[in-house]
């Protein structure tokens, strides 16, 4: 099963088309999960008519700690696989998630041609993140999957596409969570949390730690 982990804010229209892509392109078993703002009442309302498991966090952490949202998602996951995902993406390939989970462990990057960049949707083994304890400890949750994966040598893009028309995980060019990242990091650069000595070392844990369970499962 892919669980599916997509944070979402004062967008209710966007998100019940985007839950809709994913369900009705998927061959299997599929389960999405949202995590929701406790003042977001358009969004609450949303997600209890959604086939979705929805998590209100206590309070909004907003932009600065989104890695909060997603980390909660994926200790509530049950699938073999976490897909990063985002409330106003749009799924556009028939059996992406057989497709999915017919590759080896990795970051796979979904393909986005209507991003700068080409690859914003990165999937990977759930066991990695029970592992590690965490998806990512910055806002660039992206980033952090795929400096993980670079060092394991275990990246690659696959055969699955996604049509997306923001920049933004939670909000667009135009709302309150966009404006207050743009603000506090601008429109690509990392979040100023990446890098830190912390953090860095961080990531190295993870590949430590994910190269570890790799190698205890060829024993």
């Amino acid at each position: 099963m892919i669980s599916v982990l997509c944070p979402t804010r004062g967008r209710p229209g966007p998100l019940a088309e985007s839950v809709s892509s994913l369900l009705d392109l998927a061959s299997g078993a599929v389960e999405v999960l949202t995590a929701l703002d406790p003042d977001d009442s358009a969004g609450l309302d949303a997600a209890a008519r959604l086939p979705v498991r929805a998590w209100t966090a206590p309070e909004r952490f907003g932009y600065m700690q989104l890695h909060r949202y997603y980390n909660h998602l994926a200790s509530m996951a049950g699938g073999e696989w976490l897909l990063v995902w985002n409330d106003d993406a749009r799924m556009l390939t028939a059996g992406w998630d057989e497709i999915i989970a017919a590759q080896e462990q990795g970051a796979l990057w979904l393909s986005c041609t209507t991003m700068r960049g080409g690859n914003f949707f990165p999937a990977w083994p759930a066991a990695w993140t029970r592992a590690c304890g965490h998806v990512a400890l910055a806002a660039n949750i992206d980033v952090w999957i795929s400096e993980v994966g670079r060092r394991l040598g275990r990246e690659q893009q696959i055969p699955v596409e996604v049509f997306h028309d923001r920049y933004d995980v939670t909000g667009g060019h135009d709302d309150q969570t966009y404006a207050e990242g743009r603000k506090v990091m601008g429109a690509f650069a990392n979040h100023p949390d990446y890098d830190t000595p912390d953090n860095r070392a961080a990531r190295i844990r993870d590949t430590v730690t994910i190269r570890r369970l790799l190698e205890s499962a060829r024993a």
